[in-house]
């Protein structure tokens, strides 16, 4: 009998641990690739030469619909380059070995009970909304909480984010407060939004420096009028206390064909006047990109951001999406003339009202199987810089090509 209660009480404790550790649903998800990137600035020693491979996993940890956390992990190494075997993009030279790993996101995710209010907490991927492309005031992975919620054809977004503290005796910080409203009209779906930054003292953002506080207001629209046509538009004003404000607009015209869908796309943002002022002031830029040199808008491996980003200059466009001839393999097309709006001539990535360039994109993605792709990548701009440091720059080349697994 004894014997019995034993194992009885033996097989009630492995069931319970069994259905502890069932408690939570484990899901893997993310991408592999490796590529190979070359970059020609002519009239400059910056050519790069890079094999580039990088993976992305995420694992969501799903208790219920109402609760689950999520991590996104990113190893990433430059062939032949061993940095010392520790930090990001390390590890690539002989022998590897290297300790590499991001934690690009960490975040809880729950339903506020009894109510609809979703809150997400944590470093998570944070955006102000973007119809033509993403926003030139903040797109980033960032420490934040966001707390949302759906009424029909509304949608509410209120959020905290604390983007840099410097950690040390001068206690400089910087917070966000923003909310995003989204609201489904049928034929349009409009998104305004609001920013406000609160710098404590002076910010070291990366080499670029915040002072004083910040707003942002702004909105994005998407319509489809007509079939087959898709019409897009972003439009933001930003201030730094104290200085003259600025202001970013984009728009977008697409129509959708059996083979390709032609577009014409253009952007006009302001830039500094002989003061320095004018350009409107921004968290993160880097994907407002139009072009594959202007902004990350490369498809990889290296983005660079060779142009800097659309802010402070303008563009207009003409674009072949989806252009597809061969069964499994599509290609985009680009040809975009690009001009300066700041006041001064400073490098290749700050212009001024007498720089400028033409450029031609190609991009192309094959699917070799359901899960593998292979992205070829190619742009080249003619360049006419009239002073500042990008002033002996004719002409860009950029190359580049990746295999990528998702899974």
């Amino acid at each position: 009998m004894k014997r019995f209660i034993v194992l009885a009480l033996a097989t009630c404790m492995i069931l319970s641990v069994a259905a502890g550790a069932s408690a939570a649903e484990f899901k893997a998800s993310g991408s592999m690739w490796a590529g190979f990137d070359y970059i020609n600035t002519d009239g400059s020693d910056d050519d790069t030469n890079n094999f580039i491979q990088r993976m992305d996993t995420q694992v969501d940890i799903i208790a219920s619909e109402n609760l689950s956390g999520t991590v996104l992990f990113r190893i990433e190494q430059t062939w032949g380059q061993a940095n010392e075997n520790v930090g990001a993009g390390s590890g690539g030279a002989i022998g590897a070995d290297g300790v590499n790993v991001s934690t690009l996101r960490a975040y809880i995710d729950f339903l506020v009970p009894s109510t609809e209010i979703r809150v997400r907490a944590g470093i998570q991927g944070l955006g102000l909304p973007g119809a033509v492309t993403a926003s030139g005031v903040l797109d980033n992975d960032v420490a934040a909480i966001v707390a949302s919620q759906s009424f029909d054809n509304v949608a509410v977004t209120a959020f905290f984010a604390r983007p840099y503290d410097s950690d040390g005796t001068d206690d400089a910080t910087m917070d966000l407060f923003g909310g995003i409203v989204a609201a489904d009209l049928g034929v349009a779906t409009v998104s305004p939004y609001f920013l406000f930054a609160n710098v404590t003292d002076k910010v070291d953002a990366d080499g670029e420096i915040f002072e004083d506080n910040m707003y942002w207001v702004g909105a994005s629209l998407e319509a489809a009028p007509v079939e087959n046509l898709a019409l897009a538009f972003d439009g933001v004003f930003g201030k730094e206390n104290g200085k003259d404000g600025g202001f970013a607009i984009a728009g977008k015209a697409a129509y959708t064909t059996s083979m390709m869908v032609p577009a014409i796309v253009g952007w006009y943002a302001s830039g500094n006047d002989d003061d320095g002022e004018g350009r409107m002031p921004s968290i993160d830029d880097d994907d407002f990109s139009m072009t594959t040199l202007v902004g990350a808008g490369a498809m990889g491996p290296d983005s660079d951001n060779i142009f800097g980003s659309a802010l402070g200059k303008w563009g207009l466009g003409l674009q072949l999406e989806e252009l597809t001839f061969i069964e499994k393999l599509s290609h985009t097309v680009r040809l975009t003339y690009i001009q300066g709006t700041n006041e001064d001539s400073d490098s290749i990535s700050s212009w001024g009202e007498d720089d400028r360039a033409t450029e031609i994109d190609v991009a192309s993605v094959y699917s070799i199987y359901d899960n593998l792709d292979l992205l070829v990548d190619f742009a080249y701009a003619v360049t006419d810089f009239d002073a500042g440091s990008a002033k002996d720059v004719d002409n860009v080349f950029k190359a580049a090509a990746l295999i990528q697994y998702n899974f």
